[in-house]
């Protein structure tokens, strides 16, 4: 991967993050950095849902 490609994805990632809350994203690599996004939309899906029955 390109050094550009991945500066790209890791600021999106971090977009992401600060819009859901997360502020100390400072140090930690793009592996870490999707791992903290995967976690945090897997806390938002709504388990009681019909339609996540499945989770």
């Amino acid at each position: 991967m390109k050094v550009s490609e991945l500066n790209y994805k890791t600021k999106h990632i971090i977009d992401q993050l600060l819009v859901m809350g997360f502020k100390d994203l400072d140090g930690l690599s793009y592996e870490e950095l999707v791992s903290k996004l995967a976690m945090a939309r897997a806390m938002e899906v709504d388990v009681t849902s019909d339609q996540n029955k499945w989770f």
